[in-house]
C-alpha cells in the first residue's frame, strides 16, 4: 500500500482534547511541525484509522481538522524557512 506524507493541522478549543489529539498524532508516529500541526509518512489504511479516532476525539464539539496527504512530487516540490531565534548573547 502506497505511503503518502501527511499534513495533519487543527484548531480546537478545548484543551483536554487538543491533548488527547496531540498524542494520538506522537502514537501514530506523527512528529510536531507546529503547535497544532504534525506531520509523518502513514499508509492509507493508517491515515484513515487515525482521522477516525481524531474524529471520533472531537464527536460534537467545536473545532477544525484537516488532514492531508501529500505524494512524493509535491514533497520535493517543497519550500521551506526555519528560522532559529538568535540567542541572547548573540544580540549584544
Amino acid at each position: 500500500m502506497e505511503e503518502y506524507t501527511v499534513y495533519l493541522f487543527y484548531d480546537i478549543e478545548n484543551d483536554g482534547i487538543r491533548n488527547k489529539i496531540a498524542e494520538t498524532c506522537k502514537d501514530y508516529g506523527l512528529e510536531r511541525i507546529q503547535f497544532s500541526g504534525f506531520s509523518g509518512i502513514l499508509a492509507k489504511n493508517k491515515r484513515e484509522e487515525l482521522f477516525l479516532k481524531l474524529s471520533s476525539l472531537i464527536s460534537n464539539k467545536a473545532g477544525k481538522l484537516l488532514m492531508l496527504p501529500v505524494c512524493e512530487r509535491d514533497i520535493k516540490a517543497k519550500k521551506e524557512i526555519i528560522q532559529e531565534r538568535a540567542s541572547d548573547s548573540a544580540q549584544g
